[in-house]
């Protein structure tokens, strides 16, 4: 009799959870859009009780992982966002886009170590992704999700602030760059002279005299490889070509065209903190005032400390101070 309750409780509790993996049961808006015949999810997070006040928008544009949004363990979602949101969600409504192809919603079973989406059939990524896993899919997707949630009722129209990390932080770039409808750019972590520079970057940090200069040259075929080869979609050995092709040119010559207010946000053990500084003297050249420099002594690429060891310290967490003084920037705090 125990073991037939127990099994019972079982089902009930699975039954529970398999009815709660929607995106709405975790205080989103759902949207299922469609671009390009991509399906498209998008989902947006208010301060609850103030769902239809009418507030700005806040875009956060993800890195490059195929991540999906909400990631469950028995039942509890992982935060969506990398930032503690309650404090941003009283002045805006925040949104975040899923990669194409990945499931807006999984279980933290059904995923790889580093939480990415694969399928069992072919142990990589949905085709879908691979295809449209590039810069100009996103960009164009994003400013038409752009579009689509200006026309929601509790959308103001006066002010977008679009955010990006790593990957993402290019993607906002280059939105900003091709619309005038977003005002405010933050660009976090990413690398203004391309992806390849991050990749050769990291490398050159681990080499020592053993290893004479291998780990480099090849990153080098890599992108060799890349611009001769700019359609290709494999991912044997890490990213595509295509997407490492989209994401590596470089971008320091195209910020200063830009004259919204933006703010850039980096680690500086980051791989790309020496090329963000170089920006920043750029910028200093140019004698532009709309930008502003958050650099953040002895943070990695993720906003974690280090370790007197050179590891990363998992336990010394900074998104949220990083998201208070986006917030502080954006004159909200």
């Amino acid at each position: 009799m125990r073991n037939l309750l127990f099994t019972m409780l079982l089902s009930v509790c699975s039954n529970l959870f398999a009815q709660t993996q929607k995106p709405e049961d975790f205080g989103f808006r759902y949207l299922k859009l469609s671009f390009n015949e991509v399906q498209t999810d998008v989902l947006v997070l208010s301060k609850k009780g103030e769902e239809d006040k009418v507030k700005p928008l806040f875009l956060f544009c993800q890195g490059s992982l195929p991540i999906p949004l909400i990631i469950t363990d028995s039942g509890a979602p992982y935060p969506s966002f990398p930032f503690a949101t309650e404090s941003l969600s009283k002045n805006f409504h925040l949104a975040i886009i899923g990669k194409p192809g990945i499931p807006a919603v999984s279980q933290v079973s059904a995923l790889q170590n580093d939480f990415s989406y694969i399928e069992k059939s072919t142990g990589m990524p949905p085709a879908v992704f691979l295809t449209n896993n590039e810069l100009s899919f996103y960009v164009k997707r994003n400013l038409a999700v752009v579009d689509e949630l200006l026309k929601q009722k509790y959308v103001a129209k006066g002010k977008i602030v679009v955010a990006g990390h790593s990957q993402g932080a290019r993607i906002a770039f280059e939105m900003c760059a091709s619309s005038k409808k977003i005002t405010h750019l933050i660009y976090a972590a990413g690398n203004p002279c391309g992806q390849i520079m991050s990749m050769i970057s990291r490398t050159r940090q681990r080499e020592n005299p053993a290893d004479t200069n291998t780990f480099a040259e090849n990153d080098f075929s890599y992108y060799q490889a890349a611009v001769a080869d700019s359609n290709n979609t494999d991912i044997t050995y890490g990213e595509s070509l295509k997407s490492i092709h989209s994401f590596s040119s470089p971008i320091v010559n195209k910020f200063p065209a830009l004259n919204i207010p933006i703010l850039i946000s980096y680690g500086t053990y980051d791989s790309s903190a020496l090329l963000n500084d170089y920006l920043r003297t750029e910028i200093i050249r140019k004698r532009k005032t709309n930008f502003t420099f958050n650099a953040y002594i002895g943070l990695d690429h993720n906003f974690f400390g280090m370790k007197e060891t050179g590891e990363v310290d998992y336990d010394n967490f900074n998104w949220d101070k990083v998201a208070l003084d986006w917030e502080k920037w954006l004159g909200i705090n």
